[in-house]
């Protein structure tokens, strides 16, 4: 008995921090940490990008080849608030090989269905402010687009790293 691939993912289009349709073709090529949050989380989503960008420092040191070839996204799960100029702010705080996307909320609804991300917004407080819950995962792309492995939130940066080398490494062809 085999198992196939999870259905998680597919084509999308979004607009990156210019305003340019950016779609999952833009990265042919490329590999991917692909995450979902939002500008105003305090404290979840900051973390688990700080994560990745120790993953991406590691690996520029350890592995620069590879590093070259690995992009990091973030994915607004919350348009209505995470404009542009919002997430440019945002950025600002971030490893600058950070790209962030957003996109209308239906753009956004429907990548997030795509890749199984779960997303509610809270009940909103007295001011008009709210928090978005969401999935807490990295998502780790191939070169050819596909899903070639999911990072949890209790995931240290070393081992993100150790299975990022292992995946990389063997699809790169020996010479």
């Amino acid at each position: 008995m085999t198992a196939g691939k999870p259905a998680i993912g597919g084509p999308w289009s979004l607009v990156d921090l210019d305003g340019n349709l950016v779609t999952n073709r833009s990265f042919e090529g490329k590999w991917l940490l692909l995450y979902f949050g939002f500008a105003r989380c305090p404290d979840i989503c900051p973390s688990e990008m700080l994560k990745v960008a120790r993953v991406i420092d590691q690996l520029k040191e350890s592995h620069p080849k590879l590093a070259q070839n690995l992009v990091p996204l973030f994915v607004s799960v919350d348009p209505a608030r995470d404009s542009l100029s919002a997430l440019r702010e945002y950025a600002k705080d971030f490893h600058p090989d950070y790209i962030f996307l957003t996109g209308s909320p239906v753009q956004v609804q429907e990548m997030a269905k795509k890749y199984r991300v779960y997303v509610s917004k809270a009940e909103e407080t007295e001011d008009g402010d709210y928090l978005v819950d969401h999935s807490i995962v990295v998502y780790f792309h191939d070169a050819e687009g596909e899903l070639s492995d999911c990072f949890t939130q209790s995931m240290r940066p070393n081992d993100i790293a150790e299975k990022i080398i292992e995946r990389m490494s063997a699809a790169v062809p020996a010479t």
